[in-house]
């Protein structure tokens, strides 16, 4: 069986590999990158860690040929085995050239099996051109060659690279609809932002969805859920399989995979894995965690929208203080939903109790035990679908560049309509202090949690 292959980067690093590999002489230059191999289902997911460098001065650099010393490869194998990544060869082609090279093929099939002699992972090469572009493959012991079929590079931006995929597409056109053909897109939460991201993405012509949901249509959700009927409410059918056969209806070409479960379990949290993108459209706190996670861990961006309208109370009688909205764009190496204080032990602990334990959870809220914790109103559809066209709309900045300004001054966007104000904040308007487990991939405990 022939599998999918992902290869995924941070911009960061990227930018890292840019800047030595093409200082500017027009000769060739070499690295080598350090990558988690996570094989999911029929995916193989390589998730760079690290990077090497080798020097300039230790290297024979010509136009179209490089010779570096097998010092640093050593020292790639010895970094490499602790953790058992896989490795992968690095170097410019100054010419622009975006395909191997003969000389290219007869280098790989020296040096590969010296590292294979070293531990067995699967190890790879990489070839970089001026203008960005990647290209590689990897092998296994038998040092059969497979190309890479994604590369996903992840920051302010959102750059996908799939096989023969086109470049330079406009926004908003015919060409980003085939463009978005080659995403695999995850939404987590099905309900009132959830269907509405659905039905957006779905429209807009992303190849493959994974939709996450563990609950039913009830009556109540009826005013706020897309594509929901009465008959849908009665025979509690899934969230998630009401809005897979409303796509059926409109697309023939979608693939669709629909779990039926909390993103907390297993299978969900690798499914999710993945993905290229993941929207987080829940309402509790420790879904919020455990997306934040998969994107740390599997290295992927996150868009997570929060639907907000408290209440207060005065002569005991009730009034609406705002009607927010939130939408935060997480990087899996910047700041974290928990470093900009989404969730925090506190309000994980105050959900916990109020599902398990709803008389104590009564009391310390009383006794002030839980800052800031509220009931709040029911969200409505308007703001459901404010809130989620400001989510797609930033998706498609970050992936198709229109904006006039940098992507980094929209880390976060709160709106609020009471007061009738925008407010948006910048990346480094939040500190990143959590950030420890970037490109894991998978791991045992599955995201470092004992009840996975």
């Amino acid at each position: 069986m022939i599998l999918q292959t992902h290869f995924r980067i941070t911009d960061t690093h990227l930018d890292d590999l840019k800047r030595h590999l093409f200082p500017g002489d027009g000769l060739e230059a070499s690295a080598i990158a350090l990558a988690s191999c996570n094989k999911i289902n029929d995916q193989i997911i390589f998730l760079v860690q690290d990077i090497l460098l080798v020097p300039h001065s230790e290297c024979i650099r010509k136009v179209d040929y490089l010779t570096w010393p097998g010092k640093y490869i050593e020292e790639a194998i010895e970094k490499g085995e602790e953790k058992n990544l896989s490795l992968f060869l690095i170097h410019s082609h100054p010419s622009s050239l975006n395909q191997f090279s003969i000389a290219d093929d007869e280098s790989d099939q020296k040096v590969i099996p010296c590292i294979f002699a070293a531990y067995n992972q699967l190890h790879g090469s990489v070839i970089v051109t001026p203008e960005g572009k990647l290209t590689g493959r990897f092998y296994d012991k038998n040092l059969s060659p497979q190309y890479i079929d994604k590369f996903l590079i992840v920051g302010q931006n959102i750059e996908l690279v799939a096989r023969q995929s086109s470049s330079n597409v406009m926004p908003f056109s015919a060409d980003m609809t085939q463009s978005l053909k080659n995403f695999k897109v995850g939404v987590i939460g099905a309900s009132g932002t959830g269907s509405i991201v659905i039905e957006n993405l779905a429209r807009l012509g992303v190849g493959h969805l994974v939709l996450i949901d563990d609950d039913v249509i009830e009556h109540k959700n009826l005013n706020r859920i897309l594509n929901s009927t009465i008959q849908d409410a009665k025979s509690q059918k899934a969230k998630v399989k009401v809005l897979a056969d409303a796509i059926n209806q409109y697309r023939s070409d979608v693939v669709l995979t629909v779990l039926d479960s909390k993103i907390g379990t297993r299978q969900a949290i690798l499914e999710a894995a993945t993905c290229d993108v993941l929207f987080s459209c829940v309402d509790t706190v420790s879904a919020r965690m455990h997306v934040d996670l998969v994107g740390e861990y599997f290295l992927l961006p996150v868009f997570d929208i929060g639907v907000t309208i408290p209440t207060g109370s005065k002569d005991g009688k009730p009034f609406i203080t705002e009607v927010c909205a939130r939408l935060d764009y997480i990087q899996p190496h910047r700041s974290s939903l928990k470093d900009r204080k989404v969730y925090t032990p506190d309000s994980l602990r105050a959900e916990y109790l109020k599902e398990t334990s709803p008389d104590i959870y009564e009391k310390q809220l009383k006794e002030g035990y839980f800052k800031g914790v509220h009931e709040e109103a029911p969200s409505v559809i308007s703001l459901n679908m404010l809130a989620a066209s400001f989510c797609i709309n930033e998706f498609i900045a970050r992936t198709f560049l229109f904006r006039q300004e940098n992507n980094s001054n929209y880390a976060r966007t709160v709106i609020c309509l009471g007061a009738n104000e925008t407010e948006y904040l910048r990346e480094d308007n939040f500190t990143s202090i959590s950030r420890i487990n970037v490109s894991k991939g998978i791991t045992t405990p599955l995201l470092g949690m004992p009840n996975l």
